[in-house]
């Protein structure tokens, strides 16, 4: 996932936490099909955790020592292509 796709998917995340807690719980239960509004909350927060997690984690710009032009040989394809 690109940083983009991170970011927008944590935005999802906190939209959908602002509206089931602005939902009663039964309305909770119907629109997101769970058992307990409590617990989805508690799911959706969790989530929230791990994206901020990974989008404060370290972006050197690096690509973690891998050597591309080796893999691509391997798989039969041209890096540059």
């Amino acid at each position: 996932m690109t940083r983009y796709e991170i970011e927008q998917g944590l935005n999802a995340l906190y939209r959908d936490l602002d509206n089931v807690q602005n939902m009663d719980e039964e309305t909770a239960r119907r629109v997101y099909n769970v058992d307990c509004k409590a617990d989805f909350i508690e799911v959706i927060e969790e989530e929230i955790d791990t994206y901020e997690a990974i989008l404060s984690g370290p972006d050197t710009g690096e690509d973690n020592d891998m050597d591309y032009d080796a893999l691509c040989l391997i798989q039969g394809l041209s890096r540059y292509a």
